[in-house]
């Protein structure tokens, strides 16, 4: 008899295992979102539909480890936004003659790139990153929608060019005002 009942209560264990499990939470699972998180953007801004190529288009944000979206360099942007505030970063060449009021200061549009950008490989890479980071916006020199990358691939030559021909600029601009040149 007491064979019986044990393996009675082992027949209800058993049979009440399924009705335990089908009583727990489901096990949650990850939402993949339906449409492009940069569909809101691209609705105005339609140039940028097809800008992000390169290295943003494949790129992963280390911050949150999903695709680069407008709004991880942007900003989120406000209900007013549509009626052109200041709201979303806005980049711009340093040495623009007049970036405007929408600008944003070169601090803080750097501090976008070095969100992701890790100050120490890119000084690693090029002495300029380091000397140029507090006077110069990074898409000074980089772009940042294009599908190649203007400075990636650039002989040493071409990058003497390069700081040849800004500095020149920086030169002519302040002996026309009389000011000393950098």
């Amino acid at each position: 008899m007491k064979r019986l009942n044990l393996r009675l209560i082992g027949l209800v264990m058993l049979a009440a295992t399924p009705l335990v499990q089908a009583n727990e939470p489901p096990a949650q699972s990850e939402a993949l979102p339906q449409r492009s998180p940069d569909y809101a953007c691209t609705q105005c801004h339609q140039q940028e539909r097809e800008a992000m190529h390169g290295k943003h288009a494949l790129a992963t944000n280390p911050n949150n480890l999903g695709p680069v979206t407008c709004t991880h360099c942007h900003g989120k942007p406000s209900p007013q936004h549509r009626e052109g505030v200041k709201d979303v970063m806005r980049f711009h060449h340093s040495l623009d003659e007049m970036p405007g009021e929408m600008a944003f200061p070169i601090a803080e549009q750097n501090g976008v790139c070095l969100s992701c950008h890790e100050p120490k490989p890119l000084r690693e890479a090029l002495w300029a990153h380091d000397v140029h980071a507090t006077k110069l916006t990074c898409t000074s020199c980089h772009a940042l929608h294009q599908a190649k990358e203007p400075m990636v691939g650039l002989s040493d030559k071409a990058r003497i060019g390069l700081c040849v021909d800004c500095h020149g600029k920086q030169h002519a601009k302040k002996l026309a005002m009389g000011k000393e040149a950098p």
